[in-house]
């Protein structure tokens, strides 16, 4: 695994309050995904116990598998040449994630923006966005997507705050794939 330090702009890796430095780290390799795989899971146990709490939507375990699954099926390309996975990092403790895959020659979808929810509200999220999007337009796409549960409204908010509109349902959308997709939130950002 190739674990390639990036260094962050001073405007956001540099915190005011209690929260430490914290950097991003862009991960390639066959073995990048060990790495956030904790990550993940947290993820999708806050993703299934907010869709069970906040809209009384039982997941079965099948359905979290294969979602899982289907991630890490995901993985080559998302570490590939024009995908990015990035860890934020405080202390060398992984305490975030953000994934840009790509889909065709124009379009990359932004997946898995995670945060733990202890270091939330630093600018973790917003870091991981200005890496991504930054690097899509360096890769030449030219539209970025994305999905999200109905119930992420901060997440919502900071996508709208980049430019992302809604948009219809998108092929190959990963809650439509588990009959997820009436609850998901689809939008797309036109990049210059």
């Amino acid at each position: 695994m190739t674990i390639s330090p990036q260094t962050p702009d001073p405007d956001y890796a540099l915190h005011q309050g209690t929260l430490p430095r914290w950097q991003l780290d862009r991960l390639t390799g066959p073995e990048a995904g060990k790495v956030v795989e904790p990550l993940f899971h947290e993820y999708l146990t806050w993703v299934r116990d907010s869709l069970a709490l906040d809209l009384e939507i039982a997941i079965k375990d099948d359905s979290d598998s294969r979602v899982h699954r289907t991630f890490n099926d995901e993985m080559p390309t998302i570490v590939g040449p024009r995908g990015r996975l990035v860890v934020a990092r405080i202390d060398e403790e992984a305490v975030g994630v953000a994934a840009l895959k790509p889909v065709d020659a124009v379009t990359a979808e932004i997946k898995r923006v995670y945060v733990r929810p202890a270091v939330r509200g630093h600018g973790l999220a917003r870091g991981m966005m200005d890496y991504l999007l930054s690097d899509a337009r360096i890769e030449g796409y030219r539209r970025v997507r994305l999905e999200s549960a109905r119930f992420m409204i901060a997440a919502h908010a900071l996508y709208r705050s980049y430019g992302f509109v809604e948009t219809t349902p998108f092929d190959g959308s990963e809650a439509a794939s588990v009959g997820l997709g009436s609850i998901m939130l689809f939008m797309e950002l036109q990049l210059q």
